[in-house]
């Protein structure tokens, strides 16, 4: 990111006061203009916030998640972002807007505000790929809870610099942290569940967070109802399509020194090692009317058959009522464009090294030569 400019959509914008404060005290900044325009920005919006937390928080806190989240895993780049956007078309499923996500602690009080101010600042595509930010379309929970815990991933691309954003990396894998730290993802993770739960007036949440993939036997823990979609993509589009994310939103998030290329390129292999070696085994483990498995190259030539038995596998219900829903969103990306990206022999042959059981798991063929 520029330092010499001052980035009025940054991610931690919306970030709960005393929690920016916590963030700031964690990690080394170097890009004091940016740092200095988040905490003027928390300031003055925490006292809307403290004002909406003191009237609402007794009735989110009574708020019951009576029908347990259908979530949508997978790595990132894997084509989560369209399944959700899909899926969310359907009225009965509640969901994280911008305003919602980004603006989660002001998202009563001055939820019109927020609204209007985010219309104009996410307005263009986003940083990876040619998808438009529109208020009507979810966003990643993660984003929530980064407002409100330092328990989140997303702060690795803020703070990645000295080895920092390891982190935040391992937050993700929260049954292997402290009892203490596991407590803190459970009441921030829970809490903001609840808060749009009530203000969806009890519909089922239908979630897409990509490092929920490292954590999907928590999940079915925490919520043993929980339905998991699970879809999966040739290895070497993701692999080049999330190291091009990570180092854009690093570009435009980071406060102190971006990762380097090669670091980059590292933590996205060896993280998509880690976490399908941990997803497949998890999967596995649930009932198999709590889970199905989803090729995004079969899924991409026909949505709406692969949404019907997603519906008719899960139990969910509705798809004939959806379904005009479902072709209206469908027609609008008719003529999306794809990122396109050059796959170089020393990256093949890293993905191929690392990432071998993938491909077999999910039949993908490697290339050699």
């Amino acid at each position: 990111m520029d330092k010499t400019k001052i980035n009025f959509s940054h991610n931690l914008l919306g970030c709960r006061f005393d929690n920016w404060l916590r963030l700031k005290k964690e990690n080394p900044i170097t890009n004091k203009k940016q740092a200095r325009f988040i905490t003027a920005v928390t300031f003055a919006m925490g006292i809307p916030a403290f004002l909406e937390w003191a009237i609402f928080h007794r009735a989110i806190a009574r708020t019951q998640i009576r029908k347990d989240p259908v979530y949508i895993v997978g790595y990132w780049r894997s084509g989560t972002t369209f399944l959700q956007n899909l899926l969310t078309r359907d009225p009965q499923f509640a969901w994280f807007d911008p305003v919602k996500t980004v603006t989660f602690n002001n998202c009563i009080l001055m939820k019109h505000v927020m609204a209007f101010a985010q219309k104009r600042l996410l307005r263009g595509a986003r940083p990876m790929d040619n998808l438009e930010y529109t208020l009507d379309l979810p966003m990643e929970e993660v984003f929530a809870q980064a407002t409100v815990s330092t328990q989140a991933i997303s702060h690795m691309l803020v703070f990645p610099d000295g080895g920092n954003g390891v982190k935040y990396i391992e937050t993700a894998f929260i049954d292997e942290q402290n009892e203490k730290k596991q407590r803190e993802w459970r009441k921030a993770y829970d809490y903001i569940l609840r808060k749009v739960t009530y203000l969806s007036h009890g519909k089922q949440l239908l979630l897409k967070s990509p490092e929920n993939t490292c954590r999907i036997g928590e999940l079915k823990r925490c919520y043993p109802g929980a339905k998991f979609i699970n879809i999966f993509r040739n290895p070497y589009k993701v692999v080049m399509s999330t190291i091009n994310m990570f180092t854009k939103e690093m570009g435009l998030f980071c406060l102190n020194e971006p990762a380097p290329y090669e670091v980059i390129e590292e933590v996205t292999i060896s993280l998509f090692e880690r976490i399908y070696r941990k997803a497949i085994r998890e999967l596995e483990e649930m009932p198999q009317e709590d889970r199905i498995d989803i090729c995004y190259e079969e899924f991409c030539k026909d949505p709406l058959r692969y949404v019907e038995t997603i519906y008719r596998h899960l139990g969910l219900g509705g798809f004939e009522e959806a379904r005009p829903y479902f072709e209206k969103y469908l027609d609008s990306q008719k003529d999306y464009q794809k990122n396109q990206f050059t796959l170089n022999p020393k990256l093949r042959d890293k993905i191929n090294s690392r990432l071998g059981f993938y491909f077999d798991y999910y039949g993908y063929e490697m290339i050699t030569e």
